[in-house]
């Protein structure tokens, strides 16, 4: 029979999973129409809640290392939230404040269970990230959820939520290569998925790989052991000449139009620095508190759907130096709870989590609103939260894997 000091997290992180994954999905995208229920978060954090709440019981209390690290993201929440106040008159706030209360759950939920074991459920969600990668490509190779200019995207999200998976599916390659004894198989999907990232089209989500790439080879260059990386490097490059010369001519025309015509010759930029140059312009004016919750749309009198899609600049528009400042508050706690612990002693699993965080973090860069970067801010709180001393697992007191990073 299964202990409490034995017993660890199964379905709940799965559960877990799951809401954080399906974002906004509604039942209308699938031609359904259910009150209340068509907004799917509604069933789904009630059934995470209840699993939480049943699971909890049977283990009992486990304290957390790095819990500086959910009271600035909540303090971050809490401030956005607390902003409707000074909105102008007539913004639409409730489903942003929906959106934050959503996240805000999300968040407590994951400081709970990586509290009682974040390297396993560190790896539960990483293996469900890949598994998760491998279903939007092959539905999206199939044809389903292309947009009409050709962009690849799949399961009714946009080619910037389809390119954070391939990307991620990418780093969960490389996490399952170390974890399972560096078996070449796992570096297979690599190519696959980087070419999946290609035909989303997603600019910044190429950017943001950039980024996270050169902030990896940063952190683990001094200990780069080039006799051991040749022969993966060798079956990647492989595959990948495999996968271009076999399907690269099917988005080859789209590759030509969409980043060397229109993104280097005609400079398009999807209007991102016309948003960038209004959220500091209002930035500028109101310095202090912003606009306040979805003020940007009000204010700027651009289309009242658009959004800033750049998280920092978004805050400063409605948030103000304040928004900024808990921002700031924010990262600076989960960096003091991922550098906690010391280097040597840090697992796999933190490692991994945080680069997903880093690569997310610099997607919402350029796309993505406050509920996008949910992602983000659970994988670095992953990286950030452990359990204390006292409630480490045995398995994890005996070293987690070991591979390249930071």
């Amino acid at each position: 029979m299964t202990t409490p000091q034995t017993a660890r997290p199964g379905l709940v992180v799965v559960i877990a999973f799951v809401v954080m994954l399906a974002g906004r999905f509604t039942l209308t995208r699938a031609g359904l129409d259910i009150p209340v229920l068509n907004d799917v978060r509604v069933p789904l954090f009630l059934v995470l809640l209840l699993s939480l709440a049943l699971e909890s019981h049977h283990v009992g209390h486990h304290p957390a290392k790095g819990s500086e690290a959910l009271y600035g993201l909540l303090a971050l929440i809490g401030y956005q939230g607390l902003s409707v106040l000074w909105a102008p008159p007539g913004t639409v706030t409730g489903p942003v404040l929906g959106d934050l209360c959503a996240l805000a759950v999300l968040l407590v939920v994951y400081f709970r269970l990586a509290a009682w074991d974040r390297d396993r459920v560190t790896a539960t969600t990483l293996t469900l990230f890949h598994a998760a990668a491998w279903v939007y490509f092959l539905a999206a190779a199939s044809g389903r959820g292309h947009e009409a200019n050709g962009r690849w995207a799949a399961l009714g999200g946009g080619p910037n939520v389809f390119v954070r998976l391939m990307v991620l599916g990418m780093i969960t390659s490389l996490y399952l290569y170390l974890r399972h004894g560096e078996r070449l198989i796992w570096l297979v999907p690599i190519p696959v998925f980087l070419f999946g990232a290609v035909a989303s089209g997603s600019r910044g989500g190429l950017v943001s790989l950039g980024i996270t790439i050169g902030i990896a080879l940063l952190a683990i260059r001094p200990r780069i052991d080039f006799g051991r990386i040749v022969k993966p490097l060798t079956l990647v490059a492989v595959t990948g000449a495999v996968l271009v010369i076999t399907a690269g001519p099917l988005i080859a025309g789209f590759v030509q139009q969409r980043f060397v015509e229109a993104t280097l010759g005609e400079g398009y930029a999807s209007e991102r620095d016309v948003l960038f140059q209004m959220a500091l312009q209002i930035f500028w004016q109101r310095p202090l508190l912003g606009t306040g919750l979805n003020g940007f749309p009000s204010v700027s009198g651009l289309n009242p759907d658009l959004y800033v899609h750049n998280l920092p600049l978004s805050i400063a528009a409605e948030g103000g130096f304040i928004g900024l400042a808990l921002l700031l508050v924010a990262f600076l706690g989960l960096w003091h709870g991922y550098a906690a612990v010391p280097r040597a002693e840090r697992s796999l699993e933190a490692r991994t989590a945080a680069y997903c965080g880093i690569f997310i973090a610099a997607t919402n860069l350029f796309s993505g609103d406050y509920y996008d970067a949910r992602m983000m801010w659970v994988m670095l709180l992953l990286a950030a939260v452990h359990p204390a001393p006292d409630r480490v697992p045995a398995a994890a007191r005996q070293g987690s894997s070991r591979g390249p990073g930071g």
